[in-house]
């Protein structure tokens, strides 16, 4: 499973949303995600990703594709 394809599973879980729904330039309040929901989803990435974002990334997640690129910026590249 891809970044994108983890992500959308993840964010549709938290927010009750179907994963059809949950596309890059969705905003995460439209999908009703305020803080808390923001912060579990990345805990849950993290978990699932083995890594950790930067805190001040968090902040500035206000869209699907923001998720998917602050983890795409953390991720190793591969060898």
């Amino acid at each position: 499973m891809n970044v994108e394809d983890k992500v959308r599973e993840i964010i549709s879980r938290a927010s009750g949303v179907p994963v059809a729904e949950i596309k890059p330039e969705v905003k995460l309040s439209d999908l009703d995600m305020e803080s808390l929901e923001k912060l579990e989803c990345v805990m849950s990435l993290e978990d699932a990703f083995k890594i950790e974002i930067n805190e001040d990334d968090l902040w500035r997640l206000k869209t699907v594709q923001d998720v998917v690129d602050a983890f795409r910026r953390v991720m190793p590249s591969p060898a």
